[in-house]
């Protein structure tokens, strides 16, 4: 037995004690190390979000806009007798093609929303795990689980969170997904 044994069997604790008052602490600086990670995690996205938002929404508008705009030239264009077809032709294809960029900011929209659920899922659990007494608790992390899920705007969004929840692993998840919504254009929307 060393002299701390001893000085801490003095004491009235035993090695036992001191053991689990010891990986108590490891746990907790584990938590901590965690909750620290998810921070970082945290703000890794709302930056990314921000500088995303920042640049992203005004392009948006301003390709809505065009859209407008080149139907109205395109609708006088093809009211008027002495337009060359070419010119009818090229417009309509300038047109399909801005429409194009317009779905593609809707997709970031998307993006935008589930990197937002993200940080939710991240910020709720850290403040589960910096809670001692609720961090062990399952109703806790189930109370946090529906919190996250009712964020969801889309059906394959709770689905998923189904799936990963029920113990399907993260790859066949992701691939059912793929399958069922990865190619599908009727599913845009924005938020």
């Amino acid at each position: 037995m060393t002299m701390a044994d001893q000085s801490n069997m003095e004491e009235g604790m035993s090695v036992d004690m001191l053991e689990r008052a010891l990986l108590g602490q490891a746990n907790w600086v584990h938590v901590q190390e965690t909750v620290k990670l998810l921070l970082l995690s945290m703000a890794q996205i709302e930056l990314t979000l921000t500088d995303g938002d920042y640049n992203v929404t005004g392009l948006g508008q301003q390709f809505t806009d065009m859209a407008s705009h080149l139907r109205q030239v395109n609708l006088h264009l093809a009211q008027q007798p002495d337009t060359p077809t070419d010119i009818i032709r090229h417009g309509i294809s300038l047109e399909t093609e801005i429409d194009k960029g317009v779905v593609a900011f809707q997709f970031y929209d998307r993006l935008s929303q589930r990197l937002q659920h993200v940080v939710t899922g991240l910020a709720l659990t850290e403040e589960l795990l910096c809670d001692e007494e609720q961090r062990l608790m399952v109703e806790a992390w189930e109370k946090i689980q529906q919190q996250i899920k009712t964020t969801y705007s889309l059906e394959c969004e709770r689905k998923m969170f189904d799936l990963v929840l029920q113990g399907t692993p993260l790859h066949e998840a992701l691939a059912l997904y793929r399958d069922e919504h990865l190619y599908r254009k009727d599913d845009i929307e924005l938020f």
